[in-house]
């Protein structure tokens, strides 16, 4: 239960982070007061500027450990759950933890690889690269000579997880059965994002699959590096990935800007992400800068497929064992040829983090992203209603005036004010506003985009992705075209439109034959009338105790004069009446609120 004394501290802290952070209206629409927030701690909320509070709730998730960290990361795609300067400062959150020692990391990685470290590494660096709340990542070296990073998973982690993805079910559907807001938003469902996004990342070997994935997706770039998967040395708890060597984005100096030319590597980032989510499907969701690295000429790093295949000399290829493999194998092939022209380069790291868009969502997306970039409010307003659930007091007329308002503002910016990411963002925040209830693939899609436009911003701040949007669009709609036009799409569709011939009169026959039997039948759903029977039921009710109600004060009216004490029972009576009648429709009335 919520209140079990195991929970009591951890029910404490999350009130608190609500209280004592600038979000005190937060938590009293939630109905978090009253539950032990003591006097000073409200008092000390009304203190200090928004972007201190911001950054203090911050660093509040990072102490409160691994599970609220997260929390905070899928509640930085919740613009109806967080103001604006909280959510940009829940895009930085990252860890600030303890390393572990190095024995622990000598032990796992024997549980988990069966050898010596001696054994299967030539050299294995001591102190960590980096150090998160779930696993430290080192540098070492293979037997080969290859250079890798090795990441262990922290000891323990899975069993303070489980404590803490208890207690947030439990308050997700405490708040969901007691609070008005509970019944707006999906809490229960932000707990399960968060429970299936911890599932992930404490699974190396599914991370291990995303990024042989995004390397085979994105082979066709060739200034984007993906490194590859070592999967021999990589288990549940263990993850070992080529090395990269280069700088994290906020980092390239003034002097690198002026030698090196950023534009085309900006594009084909952009370009490469706009495949994610309208081609396949699949995007890494969390493109901070922290995972996001420079790759300059002088660097030595890892081959992109593009470069594994200008330096593949092998008259044959070897058939891959595993599917991982396989998936390299295919990168290698479907990789063009590099252009000579190659300056820098961008390598994406971590991708414990990525989403999927089903194939109707996906095609929604591509609308979206099309009609943003041409200055379609009206049509972005209608996609969004397409793609939401409008729930009870959505206003269409509103809502298509302030999305096309939005649009509009941002349309008329220069070219290096656009942001695509901020623009998605707002939209969906007006969409809540309205109550247009979205899904979350929609927000994890839009935190991507704003993270997106940091990094390129931070790269090339003249940078506008509006025209390459444009361009994708118009690429996607030529390959679509020529791919309804191929011969094999033409023969399904006639062998489609046969089959239809063929059982067209069949079909004809049984309606016909129905109606003149007088057995034809239409079934209406109408999922309403249970509650209009309801209403009706309850006004019929009302109407018929008010009548007696009438018809019993006029009768002891009558009687007074000649019986006195009939009359005055008569009244206490029908006051009585009355006030339970009152009392009823208030319960009633609150109920139905609710």
């Amino acid at each position: 239960m919520l209140l079990a004394p195991r929970h009591l501290s951890r029910l404490r802290a999350t009130i608190g982070l609500f209280t004592r952070y600038g979000l005190a209206d937060f938590a009293k629409q939630q109905g978090l007061h009253g539950l032990g927030i003591e006097p000073e701690e409200l008092e000390e909320a009304r203190g200090g500027s928004v972007a201190e509070k911001a950054v203090a709730f911050r660093h509040r998730l990072v102490e409160l450990g691994p599970a609220y960290v997260k929390l905070g990361q899928v509640l930085s795609t919740r613009p109806d759950l967080m103001p604006p300067s909280y959510i940009e400062e829940l895009t930085r959150l990252q860890d600030d933890v303890p390393p572990i020692a190095f024995e622990e990391i000598d032990r796992i990685i024997g549980e988990e690889l069966g050898g010596r470290l001696s054994k299967l590494f030539d050299e294995f660096d001591r102190e960590p690269l980096g150090s998160a709340s779930l696993g430290q990542v080192h540098a070492a070296r293979l037997r080969d000579g290859r250079p890798v990073v090795v990441k262990v998973q922290r000891p323990g982690i899975r069993a303070a997880l489980a404590d803490d993805i208890l207690f947030f079910n439990e308050l997700a559907g405490f708040l969901a059965a007691h609070t008005a807001a509970g019944q707006r938003i999906d809490m229960v469902g932000i707990v399960q994002q968060l429970e299936r996004a911890l599932a992930d990342e404490l699974d190396y070997r599914v991370e291990a699959r995303n990024a042989a994935t995004l390397r085979r997706n994105l082979a066709g770039f060739p200034r984007i590096l993906v490194p590859r998967v070592i999967e021999a040395y990589t288990t549940e708890r263990v993850l070992t990935t080529e090395r990269i060597r280069g700088i994290k984005i906020g980092e390239v100096s003034a002097f690198s800007r002026i030698e090196h030319d950023f534009t085309p590597v900006v594009d084909e980032l952009t370009r490469a992400y706009l495949q994610q989510i309208c081609i396949d499907g699949h995007f890494h969701a969390d493109p901070h800068p922290g995972n996001v690295f420079i790759v300059f000429p002088e660097h030595q790093n890892p081959m992109t497929p593009s470069e594994a295949r200008a330096s593949n000399r092998r008259a044959s290829i070897r058939p891959a064992q595993t599917p991982l493999a396989q998936m390299n194998l295919d990168a290698v092939a479907a990789a063009p040829l590099p252009p000579p022209d190659i300056d820098v380069k961008l390598a994406l790291i971590d991708f414990g983090m990525t989403a999927r868009l089903p194939t109707t969502l996906r095609e929604q997306v591509v609308r979206l992203l099309m009609d943003l970039a041409d200055n379609r409010g009206d049509d972005v307003a209608a996609t969004m209603i397409e793609v939401g659930h409008a729930l009870e007091g959505f206003d269409r007329a509103s809502y298509v005036r302030d999305i096309a308002a939005l649009v509009t503002r941002n349309y008329d910016l220069s070219v290096g004010d656009v942001r695509t990411g901020q623009v998605l963002h707002d939209v969906i925040d007006i969409s809540f506003q309205h109550r247009l209830r979205l899904p979350a693939e929609l927000a994890l899609l839009a935190k991507a985009l704003f993270t997106l436009d940091l990094v390129t911003r931070t790269l090339d701040p003249s940078y506008s992705p509006i025209e390459t949007v444009r361009q994708f669009g118009a690429q996607i709609a030529a390959d679509r075209a020529r791919r309804e036009m191929s011969p094999r799409r033409l023969f399904q569709l006639a062998v489609e439109s046969g089959d239809l011939m063929r059982s067209l009169p069949h079909r004809l026959d049984l309606i016909t034959e129905r109606l003149s039997s007088n057995e034809f039948e239409t079934r209406i759903s109408a999922p309403q009338l249970d509650h209009l029977e309801s209403a009706l039921q309850k006004v019929a009710n009302r109407i018929f105790s008010g009548a007696v109600l009438a018809g019993l004060l006029i009768a002891s009216a009558m009687l007074m004069p000649y019986r006195r004490a009939l009359g005055t029972t008569g009244f206490v009576l029908a006051a009585a009446l009355g006030l339970w009648m009152v009392v009823t429709i208030l319960i009633a009335d609150r109920r139905g609120r609710r």
